[in-house]
């Protein structure tokens, strides 16, 4: 797989015991991109998010990474036009890559447009059999599945998400026969405990608990989500589930896993200059109550930074 590299990507900020792998295999996690075709501002910088998806993109080829996996929101608002944008950035993407879709990728209700229906989404950003899928990167078999639709269509007025029922039943006869297994979804298993309130009580995975023991179950260690924008880590028994940051909005970066002989590492890259962090960081902090409870959020947990240091070589 990938060449080491004796420079660190960014700032470690997790080193796990588990996975290991007998090879090194180096995933890029780019998350909540959120591409806007239009618009100014907003804690999620719509006028910068296409050029920092460029970065991202450009950032992953030159790290090596074996395979960019992007957990949803792709697009800011579902609209056509966005996902042409995000079609042109992927194009310079020499890295292969899979995705998932997020809530803002798929129709809701309260859309002023017409997006494209989840089967779109598929067949645009999926495998060729569709959701949930594997993908086997070496040794490792990453296992994606769509938490933001349902084809009851019970999730197209909220921005909360689900497994379902068909797809908890695939992780769970799928995971007997998969030796390291990571499991990728845009929503959070985890809901994080200091939460700003308000508007985040619509953002959960509603059969958590149920994706909380097939996970258990099979002794999963590691699960990578998006959808909070906080790098964060959770603990659900055996398994580590590592939050990733968003491209778009503070702190504007995205992440390297490591996983190797030794354990897994966990890198978080920047992405954004010193003037663009603070303008981000401006922009929610003097909008609504919840970019600014992002921020503080994240603050906390890069002052923390490395939120887990329990591979062999701590």
């Amino acid at each position: 797989m990938t060449g080491d590299s004796q420079a660190e990507p960014g700032s470690l900020l997790a080193r796990l015991d588990r996975p290991r792998a007998p090879e090194r295999v180096r995933l890029a996690v780019l998350a909540d991109p959120h591409l806007a075709v239009e618009g100014e501002g907003t804690w999620k910088v719509a006028h910068r998010s296409r050029e920092l998806f460029e970065r991202a993109v450009a950032r992953t080829d030159a790290v090596g990474a074996d395979l960019a996996v992007l957990p949803g929101d792709l697009t800011g608002d579902g609209h056509p036009a966005a996902f042409e944008a995000v079609d042109e950035v992927l194009a310079d993407l020499e890295t292969p890559w899979v995705a998932v879709p997020g809530n803002h990728d798929v129709p809701k209700s309260f859309d002023g447009h017409e997006s494209p229906p989840v089967g779109a989404f598929e067949q645009r950003y999926g495998p060729a059999g569709g959701f949930p899928f594997t993908r086997e990167v070496g040794p490792v078999t990453l296992l994606g599945v769509n938490t933001a639709s349902a084809p009851d269509e019970t999730l197209r007025s909220t921005w909360g998400g689900r497994v379902g029922e068909r797809d908890r039943a695939w992780l769970a006869d799928t995971l007997p026969d998969v030796e390291t297994p990571v499991v990728v979804l845009h929503h959070n298993v985890a809901t994080l405990p200091e939460n700003p309130g308000g508007k985040w009580g619509n953002f959960p995975l509603g059969d958590a608990d149920a994706v909380r023991g097939i996970l258990a179950d099979h002794e999963v260690p590691l699960a990578l989500t998006a959808h909070h924008h906080v790098p964060a880590l959770a603990e659900h028994g055996p398994t580590t589930e590592v939050l990733a940051p968003a491209v778009c909005s503070y702190p504007q970066g995205m992440l390297l896993v490591d996983i190797g002989p030794a354990g897994t590492e966990v890198w978080l890259v920047p992405l954004a200059d010193a003037a663009e962090v603070r303008e981000a960081r401006r922009l929610a902090t003097t909008g609504k109550p919840l970019a600014a409870g992002v921020v503080e959020l994240v603050d906390r947990r890069i002052e923390a930074l490395p939120l887990a240091d329990c591979g062999p070589e701590a």
